[in-house]
């Protein structure tokens, strides 16, 4: 409009898109000011104003001005609202889209109202704008869509409305399922949308997308969910409706997109290998007495040791490391589902093996009294802890005895059946331990808890000792067949993948003898640096060695199994099966698989972790304060979680508190403490 509107017009206004009545009182500072219908005062530019309607007496500037001034403006909206219901806007496009260029208000007005005073320019105003899509707005014109336009605009309304009708009747159905009255799926496209958004944010969490995460968080306030976390709300909705099968889901399977399952191919490829494996150009070592040390429960039986005497107090160990490859060739199908997965995951509940089990579990797996295929580590120790002597041989083994932790570190403890091996293993690793502590090795003992579930349900938990003489044994021997590879893998320039350590950007904090271990544990792990994969040897700090190669666990680790085979392939005379870019392109393909095990692993072991307190509800529990910045937190001694206690005013570390369980909900991750 070229002129303001004088004080006393009733007037249509844009706000927020959408047409508004008001009255005008004046013109302030090249603003027009306005009394709404709802006798509110306003001000807006004069490019609001989209027409006049009527013109008459300015109101008084007083609230009962005000109050005559919005009656006024309703009156007027309201019959020009029952004439724009006049307006058959489909007619007035079919009328008029031949024509060429914009129309303006008063001519529409004159063909559908035969009529072009303010009230039917603005009827025409609102019935155009109510309508939305045959006509577009082109300054204070009015412009016909084309017939194909339309045609597109009229499909997406149809399509908008048909989904609000959808969603309401899947609120209403995922609301009955809610109260527990049964579900019913439509198997609409809504419906597929919607649980797939529930499905995102109950799997993924705050990692969930935006859009999905909002979808889901909307759906879970209309039907009324009401839940500790949003995450929480979603997967029990999801859990009436019937889209997991427990209320203890693993939900780190999907988050992690693991493969729980192996195909037809795999399986009758291992079944048919693990039929048997050649001997020749194996060293055959069944002569030694060989022993195994693993938890109860595992079946993969992936390292075996030995320990004869030597000369001048010497001691030759043989670490004897299962050999998959005399069952899995390169590019097989079975490696290249164990390539895909990357290593075997670890639950409380459950296991996805990387090898399947008749390999893995059978075949492979160093068994007792069994004759198998090995590729050993025969290291010559002297009584320091100084390797003096060092091979690598593929092996035929066979296991005498297989014992747990607990049987090693009874029998070393003076229990009935006492056995030659332990003890000079025993000695080799109290050596071994103190020379790497020597070179600079970081000696952290930190105890381990592990949850178990059986397959009735049964929770129960198990826990390792790290002073035990079984689990240094172990750890020496791993860390030493570690050492021994890396060496020789780079004199004999193979490709290979390296474990390295950079030492930390901060000096380590000192032990205190005075705070518990586990105080010294937890701030030694803040600065330590992350452990890499790399195809070039380097220091590790952790360890103390200047180069370390992970090779003792091939039947859950692709890696392991990758440098089996160059190391195979060389001690047969040929070259590595793999050239640098290829253990590259393994190192790449599997790194990230081993993140995800580890993260998998921590976040299914804290929900059963969280299960088990749930026991301790409304009771005390005891634990060690082992941080107080920027808040206290507190190691448990049953479980070791480490739980933030704010309430804890005043705690010191090292400190010894009791705790009361206040809550625990696992499937929202809380777990709330208080001091007893």
């Amino acid at each position: 409009m070229s002129l303001p509107p004088p004080p006393g017009t009733v007037v249509v206004y844009w706000e927020g898109g959408a047409p508004a009545f008001a009255l005008v009182t004046g013109e302030e500072k090249q603003r027009i000011a306005l009394v709404t219908d709802a006798a509110r005062e306003d001000r807006i530019a004069p490019s609001r104003i989209a027409c006049e309607v009527e013109r008459g007496v300015a109101p008084a500037r007083s609230l009962e001005g005000r109050k005559e001034a919005a009656a006024r403006v309703l009156a007027v909206r309201d019959e020009v609202t029952r004439i724009a219901r006049d307006v058959d806007v489909a007619t007035l496009w079919d009328l008029v889209r031949d024509r060429q260029g914009p129309e303006s208000e008063d001519d529409l007005a004159e063909i559908a109202l035969g009529r072009r005073d303010g009230r039917a320019r603005a009827a025409m105003l609102l019935a155009l704008t109510a309508d939305g899509l045959r006509f577009m707005r082109r300054a204070a014109a009015w412009l016909p869509r084309d017939a194909e336009a339309l045609d597109a605009l009229l499909a997406e309304r149809s399509q908008v409305a048909r989904r609000a009708v959808e969603r309401e009747d899947l609120l209403s159905r995922l609301g009955r399922a809610w109260r527990g009255e049964g579900w019913e799926a439509a198997e609409l496209e809504t419906e597929r949308r919607t649980i797939a958004a529930l499905e995102t944010l109950a799997i993924d969490d705050m990692d969930a997308p935006e859009p999905e995460r909002d979808l889901a968080r909307d759906v879970l306030a209309a039907v009324g969910v009401r839940a500790d976390r949003p995450h929480e709300g979603a997967f029990r909705l999801l859990r009436a409706i019937g889209r997991f099968s427990s209320d203890d889901e693993n939900l780190a399977i999907a988050r992690y997109d693991l493969r729980t399952e192996f195909s037809l191919e795999v399986t009758r490829a291992a079944e048919a290998a693990g039929g048997g494996f050649a001997r020749a150009g194996r060293r055959d070592l069944t002569g030694f007495r060989v022993i195994t040390i693993d938890a109860p429960l595992t079946r993969e039986i992936d390292d075996a040791l030995s320990a004869e005497p030597g000369p001048d107090g010497a001691l030759e160990i043989g670490i004897h490391i299962a050999d998959p490859c005399a069952f899995v060739a390169a590019g097989d199908p079975v490696d290249r589902e164990a390539r895909g997965r990357g290593t075997t995951f670890y639950f409380p509940d459950r296991k996805l093996l990387m090898i399947p089990a008749s390999i893995s579990e059978g075949a492979a797996s160093l068994v007792e009294g069994a004759e198998r295929p090995a590729l050993s580590f025969l290291v010559r120790v002297d009584p320091s802890g100084r390797v003096l002597q060092h091979e690598i041989v593929p092996s035929i083994v066979r296991v005498a005895r297989r014992l747990d932790y607990d049987a090693v570190d009874a029998l070393l403890g003076g229990a009935p059946g006492d056995d030659e091996v332990l003890a000079r293993l025993s000695r080799f690793a109290e050596a071994r331990e103190a020379a790497r502590a020597r070179a600079g090795a970081l000696l952290l003992h930190a105890a381990e808890v592990e949850a178990h579930v059986e397959r009735d349900g049964t929770l129960w938990l198990s826990r390792r000792d790290p002073h035990s003489a079984s689990q240094r044994i172990v750890a020496e021997a791993m860390v030493l067949s570690g050492e021994v590879a890396a060496r020789w893998l780079d004199e004999h320039r193979i490709p290979a993948i390296y474990r390295r350590q950079a030492a930390p950007d901060v000096p380590l904090p000192a032990f205190d003898p005075d705070l518990p271990e586990a105080v010294h544990t937890r701030a030694v792990r803040r600065v330590l640096r992350r452990g890499e994969g790399s195809t070039s040897p380097g220091a590790h700090f952790g360890l103390g060695l200047s180069a370390y190669a992970q090779v003792t666990s091939p039947l859950r680790r692709y890696q392991d199994l990758a440098l089996h085979r160059q190391i195979l392939a060389v001690l047969a005379g040929g070259p590595p099966v793999h050239d640098l870019a290829a253990m590259q392109e393994i190192l790449a393909s599997t790194e990230r698989a081993e993140i995800d095990a580890r993260r998998a692993e921590r976040m299914a072991e804290r929900y059963w972790l969280l299960r088990w307190m749930e026991r301790s509800l409304g009771s005390a529990v005891t634990g060690v304060v082992v941080d107080t910045v920027p808040r206290p937190i507190v190691v448990l001694d049953e479980t070791l979680l480490e739980e933030p206690v704010p309430s804890l005013v005043g705690a010191a570390l090292g400190d010894r508190v009791r705790l009361r369980v206040e809550r625990v909900n696992p499937r929202a991750d809380i777990l709330a403490l208080r001091p007893a």
